[in-house]
């Protein structure tokens, strides 16, 4: 509530600091966002989140570190979140489930709690560098299998490319 329950506009206004304070408070309050709310009327945070797979296909990643030292691989989750997917040794693979929706195309990665949280890239690095893996989000039906072969090149760079599932 802008003012206090019972008294109106110009009677908080005369009474606080004046109009000009009363003009920037209305119209700030007009241009914030409301938080979400029930049918009843209040506030219920993670109002939003999808939970368990129903209706989710699950897809198989693997990551294949063909590169001589070690590689770091984590997920960029929606609303700024990561989380570490693995550490692979060298000649070694990280294989995980993510959950495709064929309704919005969105891979997800579950949580601990069974809440699916969007992914919105992945990456892979080492103590030289970093790359990007390339997820295919579409609508419809995904391949089973995604599978990328991490390698390294010339001047410490890193590359992963897509494999054939």
């Amino acid at each position: 509530m802008l003012f206090p329950q019972g008294e109106s506009v110009s009677k908080w206004k005369m009474k606080v600091i004046g109009r000009r304070f009363v003009v920037v408070a209305a119209l700030s309050a007009g241009l914030s966002p409301l938080p979400a709310l029930a049918e009843s009327g209040t506030y219920v945070p993670y109002s939003g989140i999808i939970h368990g797979t129903e209706g989710a296909d699950p897809v198989e990643l693997s990551i294949v570190n063909g590169t001589g030292v070690s590689l770091d691989c984590e997920a960029a989750l929606a609303h700024w979140y990561s989380d570490e997917l693995g550490h692979i040794a060298p000649s070694e693979e990280l294989t995980l489930t993510l959950w495709h929706d064929p309704e919005t195309g969105v891979l997800n990665l579950m949580n601990t709690t069974n809440d699916r949280m969007p992914v919105e890239a992945l990456w892979c690095s080492t103590n030289a560098a970093r790359v990007r893996l390339d997820l295919p989000i579409a609508a419809g039906k995904m391949e089973a299998t995604l599978r990328f072969y991490c390698r390294a090149g010339g001047d410490g760079e890193l590359s992963c490319e897509a494999a054939g599932g």
